[in-house]
This record gives C-alpha cells, structure tokens and sequence, in this order.
C-alpha cells in the first residue's frame, strides 16, 4: 500500500509533464538572432545558443559557454533579438557571466526559433539609422552602474538583486526607445518619399 501512495503521484506527475514542458515554451517573444562580444568584435552565436537551450532554461554564459572571446580583455555582452506579439523586434542585452532564463523566449526548449535570414548587426536596426548618442551614453552608464552592482561584496538584503534586475530592464527600454525611433524615422522616410 505503501508503493502505490508513492507511484500514484509520481505516474500523475509524468503523465502531465509534456503539458508542463510545453506550456513553459509558450514566452511572449521569439528569437531572430544571437550575438556575443562588444561593438567592435561580435560574433553569432544563434546556433550555439539553440544548443544550449535545448539543454536547460536558465544557463550562466560567458566565453567558455560559446566557445569563442570575440575580444580578449573587455567585457562582453550577448543581445538577443527577438520579435514580440505585436510583431515588434526588440532586444535583450545580457553582460558576460548574467545568467539566462529563457521562459521569457517561445519555443526556447525546443530551439524552434532563431531561422529567418539576420541582417540587423550588433545595434539590432535593419538598413541605415540616424546615430543617437545620448540613448548610447544612456546604456553605457546603465553598463557601468550594473558593473557596480555586480561588484559589490554582499546581497544588501536583496536590494542589490532588485537593483540589477532593474537596471536590466532599464536597458531594454531604451534599446526599445532607439528601435522605436529608428522604426518610425524609416516611416517618416517612406511618407517623404512619396510625396
């Protein structure tokens, strides 16, 4: 009898498993394109990244993860391009040694993701945009704030934590804010040209 109260629940457990795995690859975005490095020295990284995701859902990454330093002695970063439900491209920065959670992401344990033809570079803008250095200074203070943060010896009873995510999610909403501007300076262009 007391068998059967430990293999009941066990065989429930299993038979709901696909259902669980699959509703867990049900994110909001799907991803185009993954690169690794800085702006000067990236490489792609979409198929490695697709090995790794069928691998596990939250992997730490860095050098050793892709196999590759696209430039020795600075910190890189991974950018993960992805297209949202309202067919909107937006980018997700990670820096090296972040930890990545891919719920986030459609079809992630699957790898079915990351297919169509990138042409959008590190800056993650398809054809020539107008350059926007305050939104770059922008990041760059926010790199610079979370290299602090990430530097400092202890959790601060989890502000430190909240912080980072933080200013994480600072960092998508104004790459969010440059391709928004860039997606309508090429509607501006387009409204121009017609007329």
């Amino acid at each position: 009898m007391f068998k059967l109260r430990l293999i009941l629940p066990l065989l429930v457990a299993i038979a709901f498993l696909p259902a669980t795995l699959a509703a867990q690859d049900q994110g909001a975005y799907v991803i185009l394109n993954a690169q690794y490095g800085t702006p000067e020295h990236h490489v792609d990284v979409t198929a490695r990244l697709r090995e790794l995701a069928r691998q596990d859902r939250v992997f730490r990454m860095g050098n050793s993860t892709f196999g590759i330093d696209p430039d020795h002695g600075r910190i890189k970063f991974l950018r993960i391009y992805a297209r949202g439900p309202d067919g909107r491209e937006r980018m997700f920065e990670y820096r090296e040694s972040s930890t990545i959670d891919g719920t986030q992401f459609r079809g992630w344990g699957n790898g079915d993701w990351g297919s169509e033809q990138w042409d959008g570079g590190w800056e993650g803008h398809r054809g020539g945009n107008e350059p926007q250095p305050e939104m770059a200074a922008a990041i760059q203070h926010l790199r610079e704030a979370q290299q602090s943060l990430e530097s400092a010896n202890s959790d601060k009873g989890g502000h430190r934590v909240t912080a980072l995510q933080l200013i994480n999610q600072a960092m998508a909403e104004v790459q969010a804010g440059i391709q928004y501007d860039n997606e309508h300076d090429r509607d501006r262009d387009r409204d121009h040209d017609r007329h």
